[in-house]
C-alpha cells in the first residue's frame, strides 16, 4: 500500500475525474500536499483574503450575463418549454435536436415558480454553478488539508469556464455538478461499499447519461476504472462495476431516440477538428474565450498544473518528478482519457468538438492547479492565486462586454425601424431562435430554408436537405407570406456550414422580387459572436 503525504494512506482513483482511497481510513482531512513543514498546511490571512475575494466576485459574475440569448440557448428555452406539452411533445421535439432530457426537464421545473425571462431561465444555471462550490469543497476534503480546500474552491470560483457556462441557459454547469458529485460517489462506495451507495453511484451516472453524450466517453472510461479496481479489490470493485452498470442500464428507455438522433441529426454545423484544434479550443474556453486575457489565464493556469503534477514531496521541499499523489495522477489521467476517446470519436465519425465539452476535464484541472499552488511556499501561492484570480476577473469581464449574439441589434433595429406584422427571415436558420424569442410577440418570424417560425432548428438530415434547396422557391414563399407587410427584413450571414452561399443568394432573389434594398446592420465578427448583416427591403403588398 502506497504511503500518501504526511504518512497517510494514499488514494487512488478508478473513474474519470472520480477517486477512491487506497487504503484503510486515515486521517484524510488535515494532509498537506506540499511537505512536511506545518506551515504550508495554515490558510494565512492573506489567503483568506484572496479567497474570498475570489468566491464572492465568481458568485457575483455567475449570475451576471448582459446578452440576449444566443442561439443553443434559446433552443434550450424552447424545448424546455415543450415539457408542458408533456413527455412525448419533449421527445419528438428533441429528436429532432440531439440531446437527452434531463436538463430541459429541470429547466421546465426551474420556470414555473420564477418565470422564463432571460435572467430567471440563466439563473437555474447561476444556481448550479454556485452549488459547484460547496461540492468542489467536499471533493477536496477527500484529498487535501483546510488549506488545499481553499485553494480548490478559489481555482473553481474564479475560472472563465465555470462563469461562462454558469451564466448560460445550457447544461454544462449542471455537467460540472453532476461530475463532482461522481467523484464522491465514487469515493463514497470504495471507502465503504453497500448497496445503497452503489444505488447513488448509479443515480448519478443516469443523471450524466441523460444530461449529455460525452457523458457516454466518462462513463465508459470509468466503467474500464471500475474494472481494473477489482484486481485490487475484488468486493469494493464489484459495487463499483454494479453502481457503473445500473447508471447504464437506466439509459436503455432513452436508447431508441438516442440511436434516433445519432442516424439523423449529428452536428451538421461543424466539420470534426484536428487534434490540435481540440487542444486549442478547449484551453481558450479553459481561458474564458479569444484574446489575449485568455492566452494569459491559460499560461498560468499550464504553469500550475506543470507544478502540481511534476512535482513530488520532499523532506523540506518539493522535488522534480511525477506527482507522488496516486488520486490526482489517476484522476487528471483518466479526465484527460475521456477527452482523447471523445475527441478521437468525433474525429472517426465526423461530428464536431466544441471547446465547452472540456467540463469533462475540468475538476481535474481545478485539482492539479490547487495542488500546483498548495506545492508553493504560504506567501508564493497566495502571489500566484491572486494573479490567477486577476486575470480571470478580466478575461470574464472581456467577455461581458462582448455580445454572445448581434441578433439583440439586429431586434433593436427592426422594433425602432419597423412596423407590426412585418416579416423579418432569418437566413440561415441558425439565426433564427435567438430572433424569434426576441422578435416574435410583434413581428412574424421566418428561418430559411424551411419558413417556420425559428423557434428552434431541425438538424434531422440537415445537410442532405440543405443541399436541396431551391432559393428562388424560398424568395417566391417569403414574398407570399409578406404580401400586405410595410417590410420585409433579411437577417442574414454567409459562411455557415451545408448552406454554400445560399443566403446572400436569397438576398439578391429578394431584390429582384422587392427592389433593392438598404443595410440597416452590418456584420461584425469581431464584436459578436454569432455576426449577421440586417437588410430591409419594401413590403410584399
Amino acid at each position: 500500500m502506497a504511503s500518501g503525504p504526511g504518512g497517510g494512506p494514499e488514494r487512488t482513483s478508478t473513474g474519470a475525474g472520480a477517486s477512491v482511497p487506497g487504503g484503510p481510513e486515515a486521517r484524510r482531512y488535515a494532509r498537506p500536499v506540499g511537505t512536511g513543514n506545518r506551515d504550508r498546511s495554515a490558510v494565512t490571512p492573506g489567503l483568506l483574503i484572496v479567497a474570498i475575494a475570489a468566491v464572492v466576485v465568481g458568485v457575483v459574475l455567475r449570475f451576471v450575463a448582459l446578452s440576449p440569448m444566443w442561439l443553443d440557448e434559446a433552443i434550450s428555452a424552447s424545448l424546455a418549454d415543450e415539457v408542458t406539452g408533456g413527455w412525448s411533445a419533449l421527445v419528438e421535439a428533441l429528436r429532432h435536436d440531439g440531446h437527452p432530457p434531463l436538463y430541459y426537464v429541470l429547466l421546465a421545473l426551474w420556470s414555473v415558480p420564477f418565470g422564463e425571462s432571460d435572467s430567471a431561465l440563466r439563473a437555474f444555471s447561476g444556481l448550479l454553478g454556485v452549488a459547484s462550490l460547496p461540492l468542489a469543497w467536499l471533493v477536496a476534503r477527500r484529498h487535501l488539508d483546510l488549506r488545499g480546500c481553499v485553494l480548490v474552491v478559489s481555482v473553481l470560483a474564479s475560472s472563465p469556464f465555470a462563469v461562462r457556462y454558469a451564466t448560460e441557459v445550457r447544461m454544462y454547469a449542471l455537467l460540472l455538478v453532476l461530475l463532482l458529485a461522481l467523484h464522491l460517489a465514487v469515493v463514497r462506495v470504495w471507502e465503504r461499499p453497500s448497496p445503497g451507495r452503489s444505488a447513488g453511484l448509479a443515480a448519478v451516472v443516469a443523471a450524466l447519461l441523460l444530461t449529455h453524450y460525452w457523458a457516454l466517453f466518462a462513463v465508459a472510461v470509468l466503467g474500464i476504472g471500475a474494472v481494473v479496481s477489482r484486481r485490487r479489490d475484488v468486493q469494493r470493485g464489484n459495487f463499483l462495476v454494479g453502481g457503473v452498470a445500473t447508471g447504464v442500464l437506466c439509459f436503455v428507455p432513452w436508447l431508441p431516440v438516442f440511436l434516433d438522433q445519432l442516424a439523423h441529426t449529428g452536428t451538421p454545423w461543424s466539420p470534426a477538428p484536428r487534434p490540435t484544434v481540440v487542444a486549442a479550443l478547449t484551453l481558450e474556453a479553459y481561458g474564458g474565450g479569444r484574446g489575449s486575457e485568455a492566452l494569459l489565464v491559460v499560461v498560468v493556469l499550464a504553469v500550475l498544473v506543470a507544478v502540481g503534477l511534476g512535482t513530488r514531496t520532499g523532506t523540506d521541499r518539493p522535488v522534480l518528478g511525477w506527482t507522488d499523489l496516486g488520486w490526482l495522477r489517476v484522476t487528471v489521467v483518466l479526465g484527460v482519457a475521456t477527452m482523447v476517446l471523445g475527441a478521437t470519436v468525433s474525429l472517426a465519425t465526423d461530428t464536431a468538438f466544441q471547446g465547452r465539452y472540456g467540463v469533462f476535464a475540468l475538476a481535474p484541472l481545478v485539482l492539479a492547479c490547487a495542488v500546483g499552488l498548495h506545492r508553493m511556499t504560504p506567501r508564493a501561492s497566495v502571489a500566484a492565486l491572486a494573479v490567477l484570480v486577476l486575470l480571470s476577473g478580466v478575461s470574464v469581464a472581456r467577455e461581458l462586454s462582448r455580445d454572445r449574439t448581434q441578433i439583440g441589434d439586429i431586434a433593436d433595429v427592426v422594433r425602432a425601424e419597423g412596423s407590426a406584422g412585418d416579416v423579418v427571415v432569418f437566413c440561415p436558420d441558425q439565426l433564427a431562435p435567438a430572433g424569434h424569442r426576441l422578435l416574435a410577440d410583434g413581428f412574424t418570424t421566418l428561418s430559411h430554408p424551411a419558413l417556420d417560425d425559428g423557434r428552434r432548428v431541425d438538424w434531422v438530415d440537415y445537410a442532405e436537405r440543405n443541399g436541396a434547396v431551391d432559393v428562388e422557391a424560398v424568395a417566391d414563399a417569403v414574398v407570399e407570406r409578406a404580401a400586405g407587410a410595410a417590410n420585409v427584413w433579411l437577417a442574414w450571414m454567409d459562411g455557415y456550414e451545408t448552406f454554400d452561399g445560399q443566403c446572400p443568394r436569397l438576398r439578391v432573389a429578394l431584390a429582384d422580387r422587392l427592389g433593392r434594398p438598404t443595410k440597416a446592420v452590418y456584420a461584425d465578427a469581431d464584436a459578436f459572436d454569432d455576426a449577421a448583416n440586417l437588410s430591409r427591403f419594401p413590403g410584399g403588398s
